[in-house]
């Protein structure tokens, strides 16, 4: 059974290393602020749902305070294995648009996975997003 409890802090070099190659090559590894991500003010554009589904696949969440040990394709499968993740995919609010930026050459989430599955178990087509440049990105990047 799943157990959202919170990870342990670990330094930014310890979360990298133990950080699965899948996700390394698959998302950018730039330290950034959620506070500054919000405070963005950039347009939204539907996204199709599909064009993002790829990305289920990611082990993203944790299970039991280990991190990096659900994917959200887990949670859609078998819903009541992982009921924590299930009741946050199903309590988030598709009125916030996600946020996504390019890395090598494809749209990731940056901020939204929950979002994007609950949209995927709805078959809602389209979600809202903001997309984030390059520089859009290093303006929320912490140094």
């Amino acid at each position: 059974m799943s157990n959202d409890r919170a990870a342990p802090a670990v330094p930014r070099d310890q979360l990298i290393a133990m950080t699965p190659p899948v996700i390394r090559q698959t998302l950018p590894m730039v330290p950034w602020n959620i506070r500054k991500l919000h405070r963005l003010d950039l347009p939204v554009q539907p996204v199709a749902v599909d064009d993002l589904a790829w990305l289920f696949s990611l082990p993203l969440w944790q299970d039991n305070g280990a991190r990096f040990q659900v994917s959200p394709a887990q949670v859609r499968a078998d819903p009541a294995r992982f009921p924590d993740h299930m009741r946050r995919v199903m309590a988030s609010d598709l009125e916030h648009p996600i946020h996504l930026v390019e890395h090598n050459g494809r749209l990731v989430v940056l901020d939204g996975y929950h979002r994007l599955l609950k949209a995927a178990i709805q078959s809602v087509a389209h979600i809202d997003a903001m997309v984030l440049s390059p520089q859009d990105l290093q303006s929320i990047c912490t140094r």
